[in-house]
């Protein structure tokens, strides 16, 4: 595991980089309304591995840019970024004491509270929050957690040993 070990900046932009050009990939319409949180689990990763160096003010940082592509009112993902971040930095040590597979019944509750604080800055913007296929993100993302941790830790791996 390499939560204890540094790892280096590059790697985590460039990591982030990647999720970014995932989360803005083209997908039809119904499979674009369950789309995983790739940017928001790459996010919570390293927050979840490196808190010193990727806290909830980094995570606040890199909801900017979705910001900034997505249109949406200013801070609004980083505000999100930042709360979800916020909950994984104090819960870090529970998260890593299970097998991936049980972390991403930890990582639901930290998405689905990503989600809500999206939902409750849409409504008091006076934007559409009646969509109910909102909260399928969080679900994808919890349930592909476990294989994106994985691919994850291998990559920061391989750059660290």
């Amino acid at each position: 595991m390499i939560a204890n070990q540094r790892v280096s900046i590059l790697l985590i932009v460039a990591c982030l980089a990647v999720s970014l050009v995932l989360t803005l990939l083209p997908l039809p319409g119904t499979l674009s309304a369950a789309r995983p949180a790739f940017y928001t689990m790459t996010v919570m990763f390293w927050t979840a591995m490196q808190p010193l160096r990727f806290g909830p003010v980094a995570a606040w940082c890199c909801g900017i840019p979705i910001d900034v592509l997505y249109g949406t009112p200013f801070s609004e993902h980083g505000l999100a970024m930042a709360i979800a971040a916020y909950v994984v930095v104090k819960g870090r040590e529970l998260l890593w004491s299970f097998p991936l597979a049980q972390q991403a019944l930890l990582m639901l509750p930290v998405f689905l509270l990503y989600e809500f604080v999206l939902f409750w800055i849409d409504g008091a913007t006076g934007l559409d929050v009646n969509q109910w296929w909102r909260w399928l993100p969080a679900l994808s993302s919890a349930v592909l957690w476990p294989v994106w941790a994985f691919l994850l830790e291998r990559i920061a791996e391989f750059e660290v040993g």
